[in-house]
This record gives C-alpha cells, sequence and structure tokens, in this order.
C-alpha cells in the first residue's frame, strides 16, 4: 500500500509558485557563467523544488528548454566544476544531478578546486608561464579548465591563444575577454594547433592594420573584438589597409571618428564597387570638385532640398568620365526631365544615355543635330505641300524619308515628282510611299524613267498623259524654311523626342 502524505499541493500549485534563487548564487556564480548554462541550472532547480512535475531525461530536459542535449549535459559538468551541484551517471546510463546549497558550498564545504588543479598540474605550469608574473586565482583556473571541458578545445590551443592575445594586448587581456575568445574560436572550429596558427597568421596582420586605422583614427588602443571583425569584414570585400586608410579621410566630417562610422563609409564604396586605393583617392577627389555642379544638377532637376549622394556622385561621374557629356548638356536634359515633370536621378541618367548613343555630348553636336534635322524637316515639308499637304512634321515621317533616300537611295527629285503625283491622294505619305516602292522595286532611278513609268500607268488606265518635256510642277523655295542659331531656351523645346 502506498502512503500518501496527509498535505499536499493542488495540481497547478507550482505554476504560480516561486523558486528561491540565491544572490550568493548570482553574484559568485552566474555572472561569470554562460547564458545557456545559467537556463538550465535554473531549470533544474525549479524541479529539484517541484520534483513532481519534472522531466525524468536528459532528453525531455533538453526539450523542454529548446538546447541541444550536449549543451545541456556540458552545462551541468559546468556547473559540477563550480561545486553547486553533484553530476554523476550510473550503470544503466542514467543521470544523477543533486543540487548543492550555495553557502554551504561556499562557506563549510569550500570550492573543490584541488583535485582539477593536481589534474592539469602539467599545463597548469606552462598556463602560469604565459602569464608570467600575474597570479591567476583558483576561479580563474576553473573558468579555464572550462575551455577544455566544456568547449572541447585542447590544451595545446588554449596555450597558443592565451599566448597570442597576451602578447598583443597584455594585462587588457583578462579571463572575461579570453573567455569570449575561447568561446569564438569553439563556435568557429578552431581546435588544432594548424588551425590555431593559421588563425593567428591572419588575425596578426589584422591587428596590426586594425590599430593601424584607429591610430589614423585618432584613437590610441587596442582594437576590440568588433573592431577587428569589422576590418575582417572589409578584407573579405576585397579591401587593402591603403584602401581603408584612403576611406577614413571621409571620417574628418564629424567630430569622433569611429570604426563605425568608417564601416557606413566602406560600405557605401562597396556597393558603388570602389575597391582600389586609386579608385578610391579619384572618387573623392572627382566627388570633390563636381559636388557644387551636382548641387547645381539637383536644383535644376527640381530636387532643391535634396543632398548630394554617393549614388549621385557615382551617376555624375559616368555621364562625364563613360559618356563624355558636357556639363551644359546634363543642364539641359535636367531641364528637359523637369518639363516632363520626371525628377528623378533614373529618369535623367536614362534621358543621358540616349542622348550619349546619339552622339549628343555637346551643345555644338545638339546644335549640329538640330541644324540637320531642321534641314531634313524642311525636305520632307517640302514633299508634303508639293503633294498638297500642310502640317507638322513626326517621327513617323522621318523613318519614312530616310528610308527612301538613305535605304533605297532614291533622289530628292524623284522623291518630288512621286509627291506630285500623289496630289489627289487622301493619304499622301502612304500613297507616295507605294509609288516609290514600285519604282525601287523596278530599278527606275531617274525623272526621265519615272515620267515614262507614270505615262505608261495613266495610258493604261485611259487617261491623258502630261507633256514629257514638262518638267516639276514648280520650284523649292527653301528659303521659306530659313535655318538658325538656337539660343538655349529653344534648344530644350526641340528636344521632345530622339526618335528619328
Amino acid at each position: 500500500m502506498i502512503e500518501v502524505s496527509l498535505c499536499t499541493f493542488s495540481d497547478n500549485f507550482q505554476i504560480f509558485d516561486v523558486t528561491p534563487v540565491e544572490n550568493l548564487f548570482i553574484l559568485e556564480f552566474m555572472l561569470k557563467a554562460p547564458g545557456d548554462f545559467v537556463k538550465v541550472y535554473l531549470y533544474g532547480l525549479k524541479q529539484c523544488y517541484h520534483p513532481h512535475d519534472s522531466e525524468n531525461s536528459l532528453e525531455a530536459f533538453s526539450h523542454a528548454l529548446g538546447l541541444e542535449k550536449a549543451v545541456v549535459q556540458n552545462a551541468f559538468q559546468y556547473w559540477s566544476r563550480q561545486g553547486v551541484l553533484s553530476f554523476s551517471e550510473d550503470q544503466e546510463h542514467g543521470l544523477q544531478i543533486q543540487y548543492h546549497n550555495i553557502k554551504d558550498v561556499l562557506y563549510n564545504r569550500g570550492l573543490n578546486t584541488e583535485k582539477d588543479l593536481y589534474k592539469y598540474k602539467d599545463f597548469n605550469h606552462n598556463l602560469q608561464q604565459v602569464f608570467d608574473t600575474r597570479l591567476l586565482t583558483p576561479q580563474e583556473y576553473m573558468r579555464i579548465y572550462d575551455w577544455i571541458e566544456t568547449l572541447n578545445l585542447p590544451m595545446e590551443v588554449v596555450l597558443m591563444m592565451i599566448r597570442f592575445y597576451i602578447t598583443k594586448m597584455g594585462s587588457k587581456a583578462t579571463i572575461n575577454y579570453l573567455d569570449k575568445v575561447a568561446e569564438s574560436w569553439a563556435k568557429d572550429g578552431i581546435n588544432t594547433l594548424q588551425k590555431a596558427e593559421e588563425f593567428i597568421e591572419s588575425t596578426d596582420a589584422t591587428f596590426k592594420d586594425t590599430c593601424a586605422v584607429l591610430k589614423y583614427l585618432g584613437i590610441h588602443r587596442t582594437p576590440s573584438k568588433a573592431e577587428l571583425d569589422l576590418y575582417r569584414k572589409w578584407q573579405q570585400w576585397g579591401y587593402s589597409l591603403n584602401a581603408i586608410l584612403a576611406a577614413c579621410r571621409e571620417t574628418t566630417k564629424i567630430q569622433s571618428p569611429n570604426m563605425g562610422y568608417l564601416d557606413k563609409i566602406v560600405s557605401s564604396l562597396n556597393k558603388l564597387g570602389l575597391h582600389s586605393t586609386q579608385e578610391i583617392s579619384q572618387y573623392f577627389k572627382i566627388r570633390d570638385s563636381s559636388q557644387d555642379k551636382i548641387k547645381e544638377v539637383l536644383f535644376q532637376l527640381g530636387c532643391k532640398d535634396v543632398s548630394p549622394t554617393p549614388e549621385h556622385a557615382a551617376m555624375y561621374r559616368h555621364w562625364v568620365e563613360e559618356c563624355s557629356l558636357d556639363h551644359s548638356v546634363i543642364l539641359l536634359a535636367c531641364r528637359q526631365c523637369a518639363r516632363k515633370k520626371s525628377h528623378t536621378f533614373e529618369d535623367l541618367d536614362n534621358l543621358l544615355k540616349a542622348w550619349a548613343q546619339n552622339g549628343l555630348t555637346s551643345q555644338d553636336e545638339i546644335r549640329s543635330y538640330l541644324s540637320k534635322r531642321k534641314a531634313l524637316d524642311n525636305e520632307i515639308r517640302a514633299v508634303l505641300e508639293r503633294a498638297g499637304e500642310s502640317r507638322g512634321i513626326t517621327p513617323a515621317d522621318r523613318r519614312l524619308y530616310k528610308q527612301w533616300l538613305e535605304d533605297w537611295k532614291i533622289s530628292f527629285e524623284l522623291v518630288l515628282l512621286a509627291a506630285e503625283y500623289s496630289e489627289m491622294a487622301e493619304n499622301k505619305l502612304p500613297f507616295i510611299n507605294k509609288i516609290l516602292s514600285s519604282w525601287h522595286s523596278r530599278g527606275i532611278t531617274t525623272l526621265e524613267e519615272a515620267r515614262a513609268d507614270h505615262e505608261q500607268h495613266l495610258l493604261g488606265k485611259g487617261q491623258e498623259t502630261a507633256s514629257p518635256a514638262k518638267g516639276l510642277k514648280k520650284q523649292l523655295d527653301f528659303n521659306k524654311f530659313p535655318q538658325r542659331n538656337y539660343s538655349e531656351e529653344e534648344l530644350e523645346h526641340l528636344f521632345e523626342s530622339f526618335e528619328t
């Protein structure tokens, strides 16, 4: 018969109960312990006070905490070495974990470090040589042993790690700092002498370079782990020390420059694809000289309250260097975009690229282009007038006219004759194109051949033919379409389209 206690808690009592944690544990043990190990200790302590609602296996315990089984086992081993609990395993692989009273551990039993100190006798001797005159406390020894037993770092790797950082940092290489380094090494798999040597070799150069960067920034101290990590990131992006020092000149814009501010600068340069010292120096030089011009571009574009950014500078440099565009042409494009209510640098970039593809990179080239287009429009206008039509010139008209003269090699006089024959047609240009297409396919290239073909066509239809000697209906007066020089305002209005 199972005896039942006279008084018991209700089933849900433990949910609203408390688990006492001694301040001595917080001050003497918790502050120095890894975060997951503290979770394990506190959850186990709660189970000691409420054994009927506890997990009965390491697997269930680990699942409840959301931790790997190995992490939980390492945590209990860690607390066992600290003396605050006993951790053992029976023959059937069952775990036995017994928590101790913290006051009893500290004041009655004392920390059981003698066994561990003797176990690592030779290691301790080598360890003290590395620390030289600095004497380690038993608690510090215990924390170093954790790197070996909990983080699974070999003793020779631990010694190499400590020696390297003490050489570089001196007394600033505290146990707390080294504790974080040990965790980082374990996480990164630096657990052999070869891997440690390779890491130290790369870190040694990184350490010196980071110190040089800090010195340039006016910071005279050893770099922190976060600062070293930043420098390694820049190295992975392809930046050399000289390139980073070239980027440092931008940090003069703030009163107290630091690595975080420098990281923003390097990140911007990386986005722009600028990595070498020469590229960075040239970029800053051009940017500084073009800063006022970029402000003028933004103003003309209608972005009066926008400050120039590195992206703006990169675009402007592309227009000037790669597209060979004059600043005056860029401003002309700005006003053209603003008239079309397009106020972004992307819209301006698309327009300028189109101009550059047409070979329009200076105002002289623009005026030459407009002069040629004006002459072309005069010829088209004359053709339309000969056909009895008066209207504006469209891009489609220009394409069709260029096809006749450039692709089919038909003379202007022949086009005028076809226009004269199209005077009675409803759709003038399509009818002219039909006549010229017929002449082109049959190899008719002179006025005489064209007139003869037309008379033959009329005879076939039973119509009266014109006199063969008759010339063109009337002489053209191109003075009706005078050439001229364009003002800057007129240039802007003529650049409505680049369709040709």
